[in-house]
């Protein structure tokens, strides 16, 4: 049986990662709205990267 102590420290740490993700996240998304074009030319760079690996491998 878990203890109330053990429980609130597993919340704790339950909230901890979850604030840790969403500041993650956060700063990631404000990163992209400052400098659209770096991601716009990281997408089109792999999606070329696709494109040209599955030619290679319908042949």
């Amino acid at each position: 049986m878990i203890t109330l102590f053990r429980w609130i420290l597993l919340k704790q740490k339950e909230i901890k990662w979850k604030l840790a993700f969403w500041q993650f996240a956060d700063k990631q998304l404000v990163e992209f709205i400052k400098t659209p074009e770096v991601f716009e030319k990281k997408l089109m760079d792999s999606l070329a990267k696709l494109i040209h690996e599955s030619n290679k491998t319908d042949k």
